[in-house]
């Protein structure tokens, strides 16, 4: 029974490994790809290491193609949406669970109706709003219309429905308003939901294409997604400066998950499913 069990536990390890690899590898080319010359970047068969490393890629594409402007652009519209979006949406959320007014349950369910809806169906009407507000390649655009959002606020909604309400029904017989409630009892036990929330609201804001594309036209305003997306030409693409682009525009989301990893997992991990 215990040689059965171990060769179990290292039949896992060995597979769980495997996928660590298969899934890491992809990264690792990128990353090295970054380092390699034009020639060694369209070798084949493929090289993986780079005779030299060379930092020439990453000089070219912020000295060339301006890409600070467009790290800074990133993320003003990152926490531009982020910040706002996790904010009202704990709002919302807070409403929907704890405070009873007209019609709610409907409202709630044509919110969650709204997230059936393909992102492409709507993009129309909204670039004749955002035309109408002057917001037309502008980082006003691309901002305001991702700062609502049904999802972030129902997956705040679960874990404010799994906290007792005797917590906030005892604060409210002391004489405590609903905004003093949210804020000195709700949001101090949502904070790992918030943090998870957050982490998938800036993952989202940062590699975001679609929308940016449409509604921005000038280089000045570009954000990284479209920087990269420009990098790659009609008839050939600079493999080693996509890569090196595509590993700076990386580094942040890397560092902003590892530094809340803690929270996100807990977050994850603790959204209750009460309804």
């Amino acid at each position: 029974m215990a040689k059965r069990n171990l060769t179990v536990k290292i039949s896992i390890v060995v597979v769980l490994l495997l996928m660590a690899v298969i899934t890491t590898m992809p990264f690792v080319w990128m990353v090295l790809t970054g380092f390699k010359t034009e020639i060694e970047a369209m070798r084949i068969p493929m090289q993986f290491l780079p005779d030299q490393f060379s930092m020439d890629n990453f000089v070219t594409i912020f000295t060339r193609f301006n890409f600070l402007r467009f790290y800074r652009n990133t993320i003003m519209v990152t926490i531009g949406i982020g910040i706002p979006q996790v904010f009202l949406s704990a709002m919302a959320a807070y409403a929907f669970a704890r405070i009873d007014f007209p019609f709610k349950n409907i409202i709630f369910i044509m919110l969650m109706a709204a997230l059936m809806v393909p992102l492409q169906l709507i993009l129309v009407p909204r670039f004749i709003i955002m035309m109408r507000f002057g917001w037309v390649d502008s980082l006003a655009g691309v901002i305001m219309p991702g700062i609502p959002s049904v999802f972030a606020t129902f997956f705040i909604r679960q874990t404010i429905m799994s906290i007792p309400r005797e917590l906030d029904e005892s604060a409210y017989m002391d004489g405590c308003s609903h905004p003093r409630i949210f804020l000195s009892i709700i949001l101090p036990l949502c904070k790992s939901t918030l943090a998870a929330m957050g982490i998938l609201v800036a993952t989202f804001a940062w590699n975001n294409l679609l929308w940016p594309l449409i509604i921005l036209n000038s280089n000045h305003n570009f954000t990284l997604s479209i920087g990269i997306a420009n990098l790659r030409g009609q008839h050939a693409t600079p493999f080693n400066l996509l890569m090196a682009a595509a590993t700076v525009s990386t580094i942040p989301i890397i560092a902003i998950f590892l530094i809340g990893q803690r929270y996100f997992l807990e977050g994850i991990s603790t959204t209750g499913s009460k309804s």
